[in-house]
């Protein structure tokens, strides 16, 4: 098989630009540091072996990112959580994606027509690159 360079140098131009500056961190490494702005103990083990993202003296949050499905998976986690803790629920929102909006939309949403009370805490990622 016959390789074009110009194909090669296609190639490495779009690996080159997918690893722009504006990476992000994985979830666990935003999970560790807003648990530890909150002075909570990150990844606390319940019973059932279940992990709580960040337990505060108040609070079991349940961090993820925004712009997914797994926003609706952080309400029902939440209040797991807080359940088992006897704390009250919390999410941790991150966006990494311009799209997050409607999704945070839903979730603010079903919290209000439920009267949850979860403390929602959003934070953008990506003004901060």
């Amino acid at each position: 098989m016959k390789v074009n360079p110009k194909s090669i140098s296609i190639f490495i131009l779009i690996c080159f630009f997918s690893l722009s500056s504006k990476a992000l961190e994985k979830e666990k490494y935003y999970s560790e540091m807003y648990c530890e702005e909150l002075s909570g103990k990150v990844n606390y083990t319940l019973e059932d072996k279940s992990k709580v993202d960040c337990l505060t003296d108040t609070h079991a949050y349940e961090v993820d990112w925004a712009d997914g499905m797994k926003v609706y998976e952080a309400i029902g986690q939440s209040l797991y959580y807080a359940s088992q803790t006897n704390k009250k629920p919390g999410i941790i929102l991150l966006i990494r994606k311009n799209n997050s909006e409607k999704h945070i939309r839903k979730v603010k949403e079903v919290i209000n027509f439920f009267e949850l009370d979860i403390n929602l805490i959003i934070k953008d990622l990506i003004s901060k690159n």
